[in-house]
Parts: structure tokens; C-alpha cells; sequence
């Protein structure tokens, strides 16, 4: 009779508190809450600005793993003591003769532009280089442009230019106007692109300098878009005065 009081007491009083049954709790809770917001700075620069200088004496030609890094407004564009070129192909009607003189030094210019998706164009602009015995001729001074597929960012090759963008022609390194070396897609994407500034000619078997417009894949060498000659090429000839010659390069990056 006890025990049996005692279990309805019970009952009786967990009907009473009303507390909910075990299914019913509650499984989330608020937090602290707001808004998020976060502001990106229009960007107009050079994020990879490096210029190597490569010796052509020592056959260099990869601005990567050869060359020395300087800085050009302390130590400018020195080509060094200009040297004769010959023909040396046994096969050429030119076998043997002078071909033009060639700097002991040239230069790999290699930018990465951010512009914060902005279109822009990369430009170089430079004064004559003139000396005791006159001038150099401008389209003697080559402006290069130059884009490789092969050319890594974050560990990747860049691949194709994005539609859209494209390098400029051969040009004069002392242009009396400004020579274009790349323009950007409408996105104003983000790619290595190269510059070549020499006192050079043309590759041998050509007669003109000349680069493509959509540079140069190494995977697929036949993918760089359409060939483009620089007729105005001038040499220097064994008829230059000697002595020092100087003048100015200058690169410039552009929203358009």
C-alpha cells in the first residue's frame, strides 16, 4: 500500500512542472550576427618588375636560371662594348662578311601587371643614344616583346594570352614615339610578359627581327598567332665613330 503512494505521487508531480518530453529540446542557438564587408584597393602596378642582364658572348638566353638581376635606374641599360658580327654559314651567298655589330650585353625586361581587372597596355619609350660621334640609329636599339606559354604563375604555366590581349611588333627601343609591348584582354588579366631590349639583328637565315603576336609556346611552337617583321631595322655598321653613346629606357604601364 506505501509503494503504491509513492509511484503516483511521482506522476502526479512531473504532470505538474510541465517539462517537455526529451524530443522537444532545443538543437541551435543565435550567436553574435552583423554584416560583413571588406574593401579592395584599385591597384595600378608593376607586381613583378625584374630586369636580368644576360651575356651573349656566354650564349645566355634564359632570364630564370642565367644573367644577373640589376637594378636599371642605378645601374641604366649598358650593352657593353659593341662586337662585329660575321656570317659564319658555309652555305650563305654572305659567307664571311660582316653582318652588324652586337652588344656584349642585352637585357630581359619581365613584368606581371595588376590593375585590379582593369584593360592596360605596357609600354617602353627611351631617347636616342648619342655620343661624341653622333647618334645610334633608334631602329638600331630593339624593343622585343615577348610572351611564353611556358612561363610559370603559382607553380603553373601561363599558357595562351587571354583572348583579346596580344604583343606589339619589333620595334625601336628609342622610338620617337612609344612602343607598345603588350596589350591586355578587357579583364586586364594578370600574365608574365617579356621584353627583349638589344642592340642586335635579326635570328640567322632572316632578314628582318621579328616576334609573334601571341608569343611563343614551347609545348606547341606553332601557336604563337602571326609573325611580325621590323623592315625598319637599321645595323650598326663598322662606319660608327667610337666612343660612348647614351640614352634612356623607360617602361610604362597604362590603363586604356
Amino acid at each position: 500500500m506505501i509503494k503504491r503512494t509513492i509511484i503516483m505521487v511521482a506522476v502526479c508531480a512531473l504532470l505538474l512542472t510541465g517539462a517537455a518530453p526529451l524530443s522537444w529540446a532545443q538543437t541551435t542557438a543565435t550567436g553574435p550576427t552583423g554584416s560583413a564587408k571588406a574593401n579592395v584597393p584599385y591597384l595600378l602596378e608593376f607586381s613583378m618588375n625584374i630586369v636580368k642582364k644576360m651575356d651573349s658572348t656566354k650564349g645566355e638566353t634564359d632570364p630564370w636560371n642565367q644573367g644577373v638581376t640589376v637594378n636599371p635606374a642605378s645601374v641604366g641599360f649598358d650593352f657593353g662594348q659593341l662586337q662585329p658580327l660575321y656570317d659564319t654559314d658555309t652555305t650563305s651567298p654572305t659567307y664571311g662578311q660582316f653582318l652588324y655589330m652586337k652588344g656584349t650585353y642585352y637585357y630581359y625586361v619581365l613584368l606581371l601587371a595588376a590593375t585590379s581587372g582593369r584593360r592596360y597596355k605596357i609600354t617602353e619609350t627611351g631617347t636616342q643614344l648619342t655620343g661624341a660621334g653622333g647618334s645610334l640609329a633608334r631602329e638600331s636599339v630593339l624593343l622585343v616583346p615577348d610572351y611564353q606559354w611556358q612561363d610559370k604563375l603559382g607553380g603553373v604555366a601561363q599558357g595562351a594570352p587571354p583572348t583579346g590581349s596580344y604583343l606589339g611588333p619589333v620595334a625601336s627601343a628609342t622610338p620617337v614615339a612609344e612602343s607598345l609591348v603588350y596589350q591586355s584582354d578587357t579583364n586586364g588579366g594578370s600574365r608574365i610578359v617579356r621584353a627583349v631590349v638589344a642592340i642586335t639583328g635579326p635570328a640567322k637565315g632572316a632578314t628582318y627581327p621579328s616576334n609573334w603576336t601571341l608569343g611563343y609556346d614551347g609545348a606547341n611552337p606553332g601557336s604563337g598567332g602571326s609573325q611580325q617583321f621590323y623592315t625598319s631595322w637599321k645595323p650598326v655598321t663598322q662606319a660608327q665613330k667610337g666612343g660612348d653613346y647614351t640614352g634612356s629606357v623607360t617602361f610604362t604601364l597604362v590603363l586604356n
